[in-house]
């Protein structure tokens, strides 16, 4: 209880719990009793100019209230207690709109300063939490199992391994399940759970609301758990799909955690398409179960461990228990493989999918883009998830590639959906693909046999298939990436490779009590940069000491991309895209707030003067300079902006950014044509050197009694018949 008394005998009392109060009294107190004694004396009818508390605490509310009384203002309009949450977001209610529950302008005191446009642009901000029912069930339902310092060694070998490759792993056992949900569950969950929200800002809170849902991941389900908090209670889609890549046991944990949000309870809505095509989550995870027990049985030392019976209490005093998964019923079908290509959804959400082997770079991309385009129904929008470092930045640019193919379309950047081509043209259409289906099904045909006949198509339904897609976000425009090297290896190169910028963005996730518990002592607090890290070495780094001053947040990066399939007509698209502008220059302004430029990193603030590094519709990476001479408001804003904002307000000035690739390529690829000419060098040399081992080896004689110098014979023999077999 905060109490602060003024001069004119007046007692103004605040209280603070754990909801904010914003309650104001006035009370006549005894003037003997007055804390502030001389001074309040000698001025009886003004406060004195600083206000005192007990506990040393100020409050720009309070004190706002205690000057609106000196002027003669009622300040009791603030007599409503506000919520919890309400205060943890610090908005008041009134400030919201209530049927969009979007901010009005002036939701607090320094929104109220920022322009309306300014506010839209903006994305979102607030730390994510993990739900408390979902860090209950990672903590006592499946962590509960392990030794901690073994299960704090599975974990640094995977953070080391991920370092390493720069993509996540598939689970192969129930261990690896755990280990990649305990340690990045935690940022994947943010990550979707931010740009479904900016996806759900920029179509607009009404008018989002997917009825048809496809998860692709290799996680616990992480895009649905993401897009169920997010939508609430009363979310309940006819179809939602979960497609779980890798272990049984991934499956497993998915639908145990499913199984704790609310609008995964209940009866699953009516499914559209064929009966034959429709798998309960039942049958799915009993199919699932019968491929685990063959593999158990084929593989040695794999196990399947027993499960007892489910309990819906879990909470710090309830018991450590498996959960039987066959008990549970969710809405989510649980699948280990994509349904057909005829099944359409207006949402699908793809985590980590695009690129699973490095080696395999684009080709893959441009293979997985494919099978996720072709389930997009018109009007929907496809969510791509990567990690954010050069390979994940690289991958979605070779996605945002194959979607637009600039290169087709010089000198056109405007966002107008343009015609999506697959790769290749001995691909059947998804027409072929569903008359081969029920042909096969009618005749009771195998489909390896149908793939020998032609199938007629109409001309009608040939012109239903023309997919027009758009990016919706982050890109401003439809052009060639300013931020795309074309080959994730350049990365490599020294230190020309890391002045390299990639397109990736970062939202911060409060850390739940499982991962703190994980990230405590030695092994898990210093950095990753060999085998022993993280256990603290002298003279490289220092062992951890725990969470003594350690954050209780982590910080997500990602790059993303979010499409939008066209449902209008393809020769009105084709129209648009011949009317459009044919050169925009540096620093161009768009009416279309689709086109805003994009503030890929945080501003540098001088005085009088801030610097965005922005993506700008004229498709360069721009910087843009605001000064004050630009406008009060607009400089006002431009400190206010973080990256992933929008930017809508004036510039004062803007040239190309030094960070875009034409200033890097020419060096890259000569740096490339020096390592491929080494390469060569090397490998004559070693070439050389085979042969010449050989002749000596030919020529010299060992004796019987000398086995070391026999074994260097015969392999110096060998290297040179497998290079002379390498040759043929």
């Amino acid at each position: 209880m905060l109490r602060f008394t003024g001069g004119s005998g007046y007692s103004y009392t605040r209280s603070f719990s754990h909801s904010l109060t914003h309650r104001f009294s006035p009370s006549l107190c005894c003037p003997l009793s007055h804390p502030f004694n001389g001074s309040a004396r000698r001025s009886a009818h003004r406060l004195p100019d600083k206000l005192i508390s007990d506990d040393h605490l100020a409050d720009e509310a309070f004190g706002q209230l205690v000057n609106e009384a000196i002027n003669g203002r009622n300040p009791l309009h603030n007599h409503r207690v506000l919520t919890p949450e309400e205060a943890d977001q610090g908005v008041d209610p009134r400030y919201r709109d209530p049927q969009t529950g979007e901010l009005l302008d002036g939701a607090t005191s320094r929104e109220a300063r920022l322009d309306a446009r300014t506010l839209k642009g903006r994305v979102n901000r607030n730390q994510i939490k993990i739900p408390q029912e979902l860090s209950k069930v990672i903590k006592y339902n499946m962590l509960f199992a392990y030794e901690p310092r073994h299960f704090k060694q599975q974990a640094a070998q995977y953070y080391m391994a991920l370092n390493e490759n720069g993509l996540p792993k598939p689970a192969d056992n129930e261990l690896e399940t755990d280990v990649i949900i305990a340690t990045t569950f935690s940022q994947n969950y943010a990550v979707a759970y931010q740009v479904l929200d900016e996806l759900r800002k920029r179509v607009g809170i009404e008018k989002f609301n997917p009825k048809k849902v496809l998860d692709c991941g290799n996680g616990p389900g992480v895009g649905m758990l993401a897009l169920n908090e997010l939508m609430g209670e009363g979310f309940n889609p006819v179809k939602k799909d979960v497609y779980v890549g890798g272990s049984y046991y991934m499956m497993r944990r998915a639908k145990v955690m499913l199984s704790r949000q609310v609008n995964e309870a209940g009866e699953r809505g009516e499914a559209s398409g064929p009966v034959d095509d429709v798998a309960s989550a039942e049958q799915v995870t009993n199919a699932a179960a019968e491929t685990v027990t063959e593999q158990a049985n084929d593989s040695p030392g794999a196990t399947i461990l027993p499960e007892t019976d489910v309990s819906d209490s879990v909470g710090d005093e309830s018991p450590f228990f498996k959960v039987r998964t066959k008990n549970l019923h969710i809405k989510s079908v649980l699948l280990n493989k994509l349904r057909p290509k005829s099944r359409k959804y207006d949402l699908i959400i793809a985590e980590n999918q695009l690129l699973k082997d490095r080696s395999l770079f684009p080709h893959q991309v441009d293979d997985q883009l494919d099978e996720l385009v072709a389930r997009l129904e018109p009007g929907g929008y496809l969510v791509l998830l990567e990690r954010g470092n050069p390979l994940g930045a690289e991958s979605i640019a070779r996605a945002r590639q194959v979607i637009l193919r600039p290169e087709n379309n010089e000198g056109r950047v405007g966002k107008v959906a343009r015609e999506y081509r697959k790769r290749g043209t001995t691909e059947r259409s998804e027409v072929e693909e569903s008359l081969m289906e029920e042909a096969s099904e009618q005749l009771q045909v195998e489909p390896e046999i149908l793939e020998n006949y032609d199938v007629e198509v109409q001309q009608e339904q040939s012109q239903d298939l023309a997919v027009n897609l758009r990016i919706l976000a982050p890109c401003p425009h439809h052009g060639p990436c300013p931020l795309q090297y074309f080959n994730p290896n350049y990365y490599r190169y020294g230190q020309l490779g890391k002045k390299l910028k990639f397109c990736s963005f970062s939202i911060n996730v409060l850390r739940p009590p499982y991962l703190l518990e994980l990230k405590q002592g030695s092994r898990l607090a210093t950095k990753w940069t060999d085998k022993n890290s993280g256990e603290g070495i002298k003279g490289l780094a220092k062992a951890g000491n725990g969470r003594a001053y350690g954050l209780d947040y982590e910080t997500a990066h990602y790059s993303y991309l979010i499409v939008e399939r066209s449902s209008e007509d393809p020769s009105e698209l084709a129209n648009l895209r011949l009317e459009e502008e044919e050169l925009r220059e540096v620093g161009y302004r768009s009416t279309n707030e689709e086109e805003s430029p994009r503030v890929l990193a945080p501003p540098l603030k001088r005085k009088g003067l801030v610097c965005l590094d922005v993506c700008g519709p004229s498709g360069h990476a721009e910087k843009w300079y605001i000064s004050k001479s630009t406008g009060k408001q607009d400089f006002h804003d431009a400190r206010k902006v973080k990256m992933g904002d929008l930017w809508e307000l004036g510039v004062k000035s803007a040239i190309q950014s030094r960070k875009e690739n034409t200033f890097y390529m020419k060096r890259l690829q000569e740096k490339e044509a020096k390592l491929r000419e080494m390469e060569k060098r090397n490998s004559d040399r070693l070439k050389r050197k085979i042969k010449k081992d050989y002749k000596d080896a030919i020529g010299t004689e060992v004796n019987e009694g000398d086995l070391e110098g026999r074994l260097r014979r015969m392999a110096k023999i060998d290297a040179y018949e497998f290079l002379k077999n390498e040759r043929t």
